[in-house]
């Protein structure tokens, strides 16, 4: 079932197929791992093989991953537009998709791109 609107996503991963799954599995995985670099991969991979409105979801994970490299690669400007993008990119969506909280997710890398450490979370909050 294809989903076109953003807002229509669902808080849970239950209408997923297993690899999507398995992938947001991976990706949470590789955040709690410090593999930031994979992490975005994995994030790519979702964005790229999406066909709805998930598309932009995981395109705006992958983002804000990007940002999160480029602030390892001491590219602090770069990495504070593409931050900011980020959110621009996820604004439409709801703040709980996915088993993730966006708002949480975006925090994290914000304060990751401002001190340059700092765990990227997905969960929810709690």
């Amino acid at each position: 079932m294809a989903i076109m609107d953003p807002a229509l996503l669902p808080a849970d991963r239950d209408h997923l197929d297993i690899e999507d799954r398995d992938q947001l599995l991976r990706l949470e995985n590789l955040l709690a791992q410090g593999s930031f670099d994979l992490a975005q991969e994995v994030a790519e991979d979702l964005w790229i093989e999406a066909t709805d409105a998930h598309k932009d979801l995981f395109k705006g994970l992958a983002n804000a991953l990007t940002a999160v490299c480029a602030r390892e690669a001491q590219k602090h400007r770069g990495a504070r537009e593409i931050a900011n993008q980020s959110r621009v990119i996820l604004d439409p969506f709801p703040r709980r998709v996915l088993d993730m909280d966006l708002d949480l997710f975006l925090d994290s890398v914000s304060g990751f791109v401002e001190r340059g450490e700092g765990p990227i979370l997905l969960g929810p909050r709690g």
